[in-house]
């Protein structure tokens, strides 16, 4: 997914307070995690952390995490 894409994603979606992201992570006031990450996504091209953040919250908002998937005895 390109940076326009990921832009356009969040541009004018209506986001959760907080959402988890996997098992360990809960990204706490996603709103302006999402405009850091797209700001800061901009600012540095070279670097993928911020892109990578935006496409975990992306997913985990299309696919929320619902604790494990099996069990074990």
């Amino acid at each position: 997914m390109t940076e326009q894409e990921l832009i356009d994603y969040f541009t004018g979606k209506d986001l959760p307070e907080s959402i988890r992201i996997n098992r360990a992570v809960t990204q706490h006031d996603v709103r302006a995690a999402v405009d850091r990450n797209i700001e800061t996504m901009l600012d540095n091209p070279a670097t993928n952390g911020a892109k990578h953040r935006l496409t975990q919250i992306m997913h985990a908002l299309e696919t929320p995490y619902g604790g494990l998937t099996a069990i074990f005895t």
